[in-house]
């Protein structure tokens, strides 16, 4: 009779993926950073694959002038890095606080620290169960789906790491927790106006536009946003009495091919030719300051408002580590465990 050898289960070690685009720290990192955003085909697809390559290098050897010039307005790099580390930290703790031990990693799809480095620590760390969570409240094959084909590469590369048990988060527009925090910021911001009625204050929520043809293809970005919107109006009309009118639109575009409109360049003059004085901008699509916020929302576009007659124009800061986010991004990550994997063994873990 042949006895097998007895063999003791493996500890129970939990890791959570935090997945984000990435920006450059400092002006040297501008070019690599763009050439690695314009070769993923993810994010920016070109109908030859074998000119994707090529196609970053060049565009971003085209733009990189500009683009520095850019990041010198609001410091000289992104922050992105930065605050998406103090995001890790602070769900570390709400996850220990809760009774989950967990470790808590950043992986970036553009700039470090790259996802497939990323995914050797977590290797290293002998994770036993993974959950991953993008931090893009709103799912697109061009964030979400570009961050994941990275990181199930990385998988496949390794045999599939058959030992490691994963989850996914690939959405949570209406996560009451994000909802939650929108909404305390824009009531926080709206009391700053000269004029704090909300029937006096025009929101403008703007989301990183992307492709058209994605959305057509029936990528479902645009109509989580207006998931969002309807959850943060709701709430705003609970707390306040009634809805602040509201619109949405779409900044950030790159490139000839269309994208998802109307612009915010575009709106905002709309708005001030129909005699809006009081705009509230809010940054939807992003958890972090980054680029997009501190130079597009607070230079570019204050400056038009003033340029086209807007007195009073303001911007809803990112979420970066607001309470009821990092709760409701712990949600998230227990809601996955529980489904994934027994919640009761990840807290007896937890327990030693």
């Amino acid at each position: 009779m042949n006895i097998r050898p007895f063999k003791r289960p493996q500890p129970v070690r939990l890791g959570v993926l935090l997945l984000n685009l990435g920006g450059p720290e400092k002006l040297a990192d501008v070019e690599p950073f763009l050439r690695n955003l314009f070769s993923d085909p993810s994010i920016i697809r070109l109908p030859i694959p074998a000119l994707q390559r090529p196609f970053g290098w060049l565009i971003a050897r085209l733009r990189r002038g500009k683009s520095r010039r850019l990041y010198e307005k609001i410091g000289g790099g992104s922050p992105q890095r930065r605050i998406t580390t103090e995001q890790a930290a602070a769900l570390q703790d709400e996850l220990a606080r809760q009774g989950v031990q967990a470790r808590v990693y950043v992986g970036m799809v553009c700039w470090h620290p790259l996802i497939e480095s990323t995914f050797q620590q977590v290797l290293q760390d002998r994770i036993t169960h993974l959950v991953v969570l993008p931090l893009f409240p709103h799912f697109s094959v061009t964030t979400t789906g570009a961050a994941a084909k990275k990181l199930i590469r990385c998988f496949d590369q390794h045999g599939g790491v058959r030992e490691m048990r994963r989850s996914y988060v690939t959405r949570y527009e209406t996560e009451p927790g994000y909802i939650a925090a929108l909404t305390d910021l824009i009531a926080e911001e709206m009391r700053r106006f000269p004029d704090p009625r909300p029937e006096a204050i025009q929101l403008l929520f703007s989301a990183h536009s992307i492709p058209t043809k994605y959305v057509e293809r029936g990528d479902p970005y645009l109509r989580h946003h207006e998931q969002t919107i309807a959850a943060v109006m709701t709430v705003l009309e609970r707390r306040l009495g009634t809805r602040p009118p509201h619109r949405l639109s779409f900044q950030s575009k790159v490139g000839p091919v269309r994208w998802l409109e109307p612009s915010t360049e575009d709106t905002l003059r709309r708005l001030a030719g129909e005699g809006h004085e009081q705009i509230l901008t809010v940054p939807i699509s992003f958890v972090s300051e980054h680029i997009e916020t501190l130079y597009e929302l607070d230079i570019q576009y204050q400056a038009l408002a003033q340029e086209v007659g807007i007195p009073h124009f303001r911007r809803v800061p990112a979420l970066n580590c607001h309470r009821a986010f990092i709760r409701g991004l712990a949600g998230l990550v227990r809601a996955r465990l529980a489904a994934g994997y027994p919640l009761q063994a990840a807290e007896q873990a937890a327990g030693g």
